[in-house]
């Protein structure tokens, strides 16, 4: 069977789906190549017979090539920079910590560059969250300017929801980001760029350079990360999982598979490829014998394995190379297998994940092979207690050596232009490790061991040494910014907006019955709502004539309402820490400004420090609960009052301007490379260079 492949998000997660077309499309390609050829036969019979018009027209195809790249050389403009830009992007890190360990002398490089250059708090975006301000630093423009403002969007025609991150069409992944990143304008002088990682760069863009692909990669199943677990042990009833998660007999010889892509076969059947797996227990060796498609390895309990291969076949003519990790926790008294979400193989991904396309193989040669999924920390796994925290601290510093190796290669050969490198890891660990710090937190434990208090520290002092090497390896005259996207604070609870909204009466149910409405906006009864909420702090209206089932008039009807709901928002209070949940509510005029303002939320809201959005409300759920203790292991958060969490910023460059933000870089990195204010001007961007 001839398989097409056919991809989309029908919603956040689900994936890819390879649709098999049948053996009827050879015959449709045989038919297009038999025309192809006939045409072909009668344009060389026609040229046969008269060979002087057929030299006539070689000629004029030669001067048309020549004419051609003659125009093109006269329009390119060429930088006259010849020096070296590094720019280190670490995620989250919070300017509170920072300050604090710089002044008990445990950060002696970020010490040493705040000395020699410039230290100050930077402004983020607003909303705060990492897709939005990464993407903010590297086109130096509004969220309404670059159409990325939230995880999550929506579909006012449909109420359909979907994930920013990236956009599958007709099979092939497209660009999301709509404005023009700093790596676009270095390229066209000529200027030699490298961008290791950058959130939201998928597909990669074409540079003077290389690039790897960051956050927005999926895994091989198209979801940002899918992992499977197999266990003896009864689960019980769980909610909201976000894995693969199988019980099975225990037993000395058991059958078990690699879960693939999905793929709808003959009568429309949708199913996951699978490969078979076969697990041999030996209890006195505390391991296991693995073994798929002619693969075996023995790993023991508490071990992960090195990266492993698989191949999902879609057809005869189609497959699909992926890349995982076993980490078996444990063998007796119950057995437990969790297995990494499957990653392109860098040597052969599906799509493209890096420019130029070789450029990921040829990291694979140099360093071994590496995650190359977006989001590659499996947080949800710890969550839901598949992982434990030191399994999953061995994986996030695997993730760190790998990019830390990118980073290396890199500047062994970096001779000029531009380099930057993105470091995830300080975000993840204080999403999943600030209950240890904050005694108010409902998860904190006095009697927790020391490692996980001191963790967040332990990874600021790792990421300095990082900085040291870096600065050991530059001249006086090169140009060195350190800079995080946004800070971080305690996440202790939980918010259900839509919740809220309803017992408002600005969202209705289908039935009001229902104690709560499933996700997705499924129940939500739109005739008779309001307002609704997705995202992490999103508010829409239900306008007439922009949602399929608006109710509310555009223009004073809907700012009347704006008024009437941000007003009720800002007065909630709660009970349990005596103060307001939320800080400010923004309208969309306020926060969002460029083209495509039309499909912003109408009202953002700003969170109190402690508050956030319910993984629920991001997708259009509706809880019974209004507010309640986050009992979740991911314990920080940065979705909060963007004035609460500036990130930070250093240069061995003194930075003249004194409230830098994220949108200065862009502008900062043109000013550099020879930009004029007039041409800097002339790009519409949100900030100004910072030199």
């Amino acid at each position: 069977m001839f398989n097409l492949i056919f991809l989309s998000y029908i919603d956040p997660g689900s994936g890819f789906t390879f649709v098999s077309l049948g053996g009827w499309l050879i015959g449709v390609c045989l038919s297009f190549l038999g025309i192809f050829l006939v045409f072909f036969k009668r344009f060389f019979t026609f040229f046969k017979k008269r060979p002087f018009m057929f030299i006539v027209f070689i000629l004029l195809i030669v001067i048309g090539i020549v004419l051609i790249t003659k125009g093109v050389n006269m329009s390119e403009k060429k930088s006259k920079f010849e020096g070296k830009i590094i720019i280190l992007g670490l995620d989250a890190l919070s300017p509170k910590i920072m300050e604090s360990m710089m002044e008990s002398e445990e950060l002696p490089n970020f010490s040493r560059l705040k000395e020699k250059g410039s230290y100050f708090h930077l402004s983020t975006t607003n909303p705060s969250q990492s897709p939005v301000a990464w993407v903010a630093f590297a086109t130096g423009r509004n969220p309404a300017k670059t159409g990325i403002f939230d995880f999550i969007v929506r579909d006012p025609k449909t109420y359909k929801l979907d994930l920013s991150l990236n956009k599958i069409e007709k099979g092939r992944p497209k660009k999301v980001v709509k404005s023009k990143a700093w790596w676009s304008y270095t390229s066209e002088l000529k200027v030699p760029t490298i961008v290791i990682t950058c959130p939201v760069t998928f597909p990669p863009d074409k540079v003077y350079g290389r690039m790897l692909s960051g956050m927005g990669v999926p895994d091989i199943l198209g979801t940002e990360g899918t992992f499977t677990f197999y266990t003896s042990e009864h689960l019980g009833k769980k909610e909201e999982v976000e894995g693969n998660v199988f019980e099975i007999k225990k037993a000395s010889l058991m059958n078990l598979n690699l879960i693939g892509p999905k793929r709808i076969n003959l009568g429309d059947r949708v199913e996951n490829i699978k490969v078979p797996l076969k697990v041999k227990i030996e209890e006195d060796k505390r391991g296991a014998v693995l073994e798929w498609q002619n693969k075996k390895v023995f790993i023991k309990e508490g071990q992960w394995s090195k990266w492993k291969e698989v191949i999902f076949d879609l057809s005869l003519f189609r497959k699909i190379k992926g890349i995982f990790k076993f980490y078996l926790v444990e063998v007796e008294p119950e057995f437990k297998l969790y297995i990494s979400p499957i990653n392109f193989d860098p040597r052969a991904p599906l799509f493209p994940i890096s420019y130029p396309q070789s450029y990921s193989k040829f990291l694979s040669k140099k360093i071994g092979l590496y995650y190359t999924q977006g989001m590659p920390m499996d947080t949800w796994a710890v969550n839901q207690g598949y992982l434990k925290e030191d399994a999953f601290l061995r994986q996030v510093e695997e993730v760190f050596q790998e990019k830390k190796a990118m980073l290396d290669l890199e500047l062994s050969r970096f001779r000029k232009g531009i380099l930057f490198c993105y470091f995830e890891s300080p975000d993840i660990i204080q999403h999943m490790f600030w209950r240890y710090r904050d005694v108010n937190h409902p998860l904190y434990q006095e009697g927790a061991p020391t490692q996980y208090k001191e963790v967040i520290n332990t990874w600021y002092k790792k990421l300095d040494k990082v900085l040291g090497e870096v600065m050991k390896k530059i001249d006086e005259k090169d140009i060195l910014i350190v800079l995080s996207d946004h800070g971080f604070d305690s996440f202790r609870r939980v918010v259900h907006i839509n919740t809220w909204l309803r017992k408002r009466g600005y969202l209705k149910l289908k039935d009001s019955s229902l104690r709560e409405g499933r996700g997705l906006l499924q129940d939500v009864d739109w005739t008779q709502t309001y307002a609704y909420s997705i995202g992490f702090g999103a508010i829409y209206i239900n306008q007439k004539g922009r949602e399929k089932y608006g109710i509310v008039n555009p223009g004073r009807e809907t700012e009347l309402l704006k008024e009437k709901i941000s007003r009720e928002l800002e007065k909630w209070w709660d009970d349990k820490y005596n103060q307001p949940v939320i800080r400010k509510v923004y309208k969309r005029e306020e926060i969002f400004w460029g083209d495509y303002q039309d499909e912003v939320p109408d009202l953002y809201i700003g969170f109190n420090s402690g508050y956030r959005a319910s993984w629920q409300s991001a997708l259009g759920a509706v809880p019974e609960e209004l507010i309640e203790d986050n009992l979740r292991k991911w314990s920080g958060t940065h979705l909060i009052d963007p004035s609460l969490i500036p990130g930070i910023i250093f240069s061995n460059v003194e930075i003249l301007k004194q409230n830098p933000s994220l949108y200065d870089i862009a502008p900062t990195i043109l000013k550099i490379i020879g930009f004029s204010k007039e041409e800097i001007k002339k790009e519409d961007f949100d900030g100004e260079p910072l030199f």
